[in-house]
C-alpha cells in the first residue's frame, strides 16, 4: 500500500492568500498520508517552464517537519498548476531514492498506489530493465496512444495520478481495489486528491476549508485541464476496461499480510505514535512535538523552568498553561479573546474553538467573522468582495457555492 495526493490548479488565478492556504493543504496531505507508507517520499511540481521532481527517503511526516520543507513549498508559485505527491510502502524492488515515486517515463510523470503482478513480463516485452513494477505503467503510458492498450496489459491493482506533455493537465484513474478521492475549491480553482477521504477530509479542515469530498468512479481516466478550471473543473473522461480476474487488494482490508488497510500490520498511529508533549495529539516526531504545534503559524510555544509548556494568545499576547488556550486555525487563543461554538456543516456536527467562524455567503469559505465584509446585506470575504467590486454585482450572490 501506498499512498497518492496532490492539487492541480489554474494557473495565475489565485490571490497571495490562497496559494498560503494551498501550501497549509499540501503540507497537511504530506503529513498525514505517512499512515500510507513510511519508505520514501516524492513530489512532482510541474509548471509551464518546468516539472521539477524531488525523492527522499524521509518519511513524509518527518519531512514536512524538517528543515526542507520551507524550500520544497517555495517551489510553488503563482505558475505551478499541478502538485503530485506520493509516499511509498516497499512491495517491489529495494528502498532507495531511485525507487521512490514519481517516476519519470520520457514525457509521463506519474506516481502510483498498488502492485501490478506481470510487471517482469510486461519489462522484458518492452526490452526494459525495471526495479518497481509501477515503472512499466508510465512506461507504457509514454508508449501508448490509446489507455485502453495499456490497461490491457495490466495484471494487478491501481490507483494512479500523472502527467504528460502538457503541464496543465492532471490525469487521475483507479480501480475497484484502490481508493482515490477528489475535492474541488471552486474560488482558488483548485483541485485537491488523496487516496482516502479521511486523509484529504482532515488536510482540508485544518486549513479551514470545507469542501465537498468525492471518491472518483472507478475504470475511467479523469483529465483535468486546469487551463479550463471555472465553476466546476470540467473533467474530461475515458471509460476503460480493467482486468478485474487481478483486482486482488480491497479497498476496505488492506492486502494479505497488512492488517486493517493503513498497513504495517494495525493503525499505524497506535503502532508507532507517541503523544505529542504539548497537546496530547500523535505525533511521529523524535523531539515528541506534533507537526500541528511545531507548524501552528501564529504559536508561541516556550518551555518553562517546571517542564510546562506556556503558550502565547496570538490576541492578546498574553502567556497562558497550554489547557488554558483554545487551538484555532488562526493559532491559539485565550477564553477571553476566543469562542466556544459548536456549527455545523453539510450534516456534520464539529465542536471546540472556531475563532467564530462564518461562511461566506457566496463562496461558503469558512472565514473568521471579523474578516467577512458586509456588502447589499450580505457576508462576503474579501476574494468575493474584490470579485464584486470589479464586475458591478456580476456574482449574482445566492449563496452555497464553495
Amino acid at each position: 500500500m501506498c499512498g497518492i495526493f496532490g492539487f492541480a490548479k489554474r494557473e495565475g488565478w489565485q490571490s497571495e492568500s490562497q496559494l498560503d492556504r494551498i501550501e497549509d493543504i499540501i503540507s497537511n496531505l504530506t503529513f498525514e498520508s505517512v499512515v500510507r507508507g513510511q519508505d520514501s517520499t516524492g513530489f512532482a511540481i510541474c509548471s509551464k517552464d518546468d516539472k521539477l521532481v524531488y525523492k527522499t527517503l524521509t518519511p513524509s511526516d518527518e519531512l514536512v517537519c524538517g528543515k526542507d520543507w520551507h524550500g520544497i513549498l517555495e517551489k510553488i508559485d503563482a505558475d505551478t498548476t499541478i502538485f503530485m505527491g506520493h509516499v511509498r510502502l516497499a512491495t517491489k524492488g529495494m528502498i532507495t531514492e531511485q525507487n521512490a515515486h514519481p517516476f519519470v517515463k520520457g514525457s509521463v510523470i506519474g506516481a502510483h498506489n498498488g502492485i501490478i503482478d506481470n510487471y517482469d513480463t510486461i519489462a522484458s516485452k518492452i526490452g526494459k530493465s525495471i526495479q518497481v513494477d509501477s515503472e512499466v505503467i508510465f512506461g507504457l503510458l509514454n508508449k501508448k496512444e490509446k489507455y485502453q492498450e495499456v490497461f490491457d496489459l495490466l495484471e494487478g491493482d491501481f490507483a494512479l495520478s500523472w502527467v504528460d506533455e502538457d503541464y496543465r493537465v492532471l490525469k487521475l484513474m483507479h480501480e475497484e481495489g484502490r481508493p482515490l478521492h477528489v475535492a474541488y475549491w471552486k474560488k482558488a480553482r483548485c483541485l485537491f486528491w488523496a487516496s482516502t477521504a479521511k486523509i484529504l477530509g482532515a488536510s482540508l479542515k485544518d486549513a479551514g476549508l470545507v469542501i465537498d469530498i468525492k471518491e472518483l468512479p472507478v475504470d475511467e481516466v479523469y483529465e483535468f485541464n486546469t487551463g479550463e478550471f471555472w465553476g466546476t473543473p470540467n473533467e474530461n473522461t475515458i471509460k476503460v476496461k480493467t482486468n478485474e480476474n487481478y483486482t486482488r487488494y480491497s479497498y476496505t482490508g488492506g492486502y494479505a499480510g497488512y492488517g486493517d488497510g493503513y498497513g504495517f500490520g494495525g493503525n499505524l498511529y497506535s503502532r508507532i505514535s507517541d503523544s505529542c508533549k504539548v497537546c496530547g495529539d500523535n505525533t511521529y516526531r523524535k523531539d515528541g512535538m506534533c507537526y500541528r504545534c511545531v507548524a501552528k503559524p501564529k504559536a508561541q510555544l516556550r518551555l518553562d523552568a517546571n517542564g510546562d509548556w506556556k503558550v502565547k494568545c496570538v490576541e492578546c499576547k498574553q502567556e497562558f498553561q497550554y489547557d488554558e488556550v483554545e487551538d484555532t486555525y488562526n493559532g491559539y487563543l485565550c477564553d477571553t479573546c476566543g469562542y466556544n461554538t459548536s456549527f455545523n456543516i453539510s450534516g456534520s456536527s464539529y465542536g471546540g474553538n472556531r475563532y467564530d467562524m462564518k461562511s461566506c455567503d457566496y463562496c461558503g469559505d469558512y472565514q473568521p467573522a471579523k474578516e467577512l465584509v458586509v456588502v447589499n446585506s450580505y457576508n462576503l470575504c474579501a476574494y468575493c468582495e474584490s470579485t464584486e467590486k470589479k464586475y458591478g454585482g456580476a456574482i449574482q450572490i445566492s449563496g452555497g457555492n464553495s
